[in-house]
């Protein structure tokens, strides 16, 4: 009860403190009907990403979501991030534990919403794909829906009353990323090809309204930039 009134407040608020809009809502829609398992992997640019793509998925099965461990510290906040869904990994330490979780939802029905660079970047570009996401989608069996972010101010960041975008794309099939071979060549060629399925979403959108993306200026920096995470 809590998640849907606070995702239909949401839902309202934001449409009044943002001009959002999302492109291809239907990628997501057909899994909530097809049965099969699915992870939603974003470009990460902002703290409210998760909610802005929690609307374009709209009301249904709760989502999973992989949130860094540092926003579970104050005991509210972890209890109101549970609420929706969301649960701590310690970034960087290959923390199987939330892995493992990851996994045991997916199993039991729950779609994921994972942001696969594991930190915030500053600009459109996106930075180093780490390879967690991959890592569950081979163990489950999990489609990729790729799903990209986009401020297009005068600025490239987010502001209130400025236009946000969602851009869902194409899912990527477990089949076409031939992830049941295993090993750290079929997870860098699962990685090769959601970053060129985010590349074309951008892209996509760059030649539609004309849009100028920005470069990277800087990344936040991870203590551990752990490979297994």
């Amino acid at each position: 009860m809590i998640y849907i009134i606070g995702l239909g407040a949401i839902m309202l608020v934001f449409r009044i403190l943002f001009f959002y809009r999302i492109y291809d809502k239907q990628y997501l829609r057909q899994y909530k009907n097809n049965g099969r398992p699915f992870i939603i992997c974003a470009n990460h640019r902002n703290i409210l990403d998760p909610l802005f793509v929690l609307m374009a998925y709209g009301f249904g099965k709760k989502l999973t979501i992989m949130g860094k461990a540092e926003l579970f510290r104050n005991k509210f906040l972890a209890w109101l991030f549970g609420q929706f869904g969301a649960f701590p990994v310690e970034r960087g330490t290959g923390d199987m534990e939330a892995i493992n979780k990851a996994i045991s939802d997916i199993n039991s029905g729950h779609g994921m919403m994972i942001f696969p660079e594991g930190t915030r970047g500053d600009s459109d570009e996106m930075g180093k794909i780490k390879t967690g996401a991959f890592m569950i989608a081979a163990q489950t069996n999990a489609d990729i829906i790729p799903v990209r972010l986009i401020y297009p101010t005068k600025t490239r960041k987010l502001k209130f009353f400025g236009p946000v975008v969602v851009k869902v794309g194409e899912p990527i099939t477990r089949e076409e990323m031939n992830l049941e071979e295993g090993g750290r060549k079929a997870l860098r060629d699962a990685k090769i090809t959601y970053k060129k399925a985010m590349d074309k979403l951008l892209d996509d959108y760059n030649k539609s309204v004309g849009y100028v993306p920005s470069e990277n200026t800087h990344i936040e920096k991870q203590e551990n930039e752990n490979e297994g995470n």
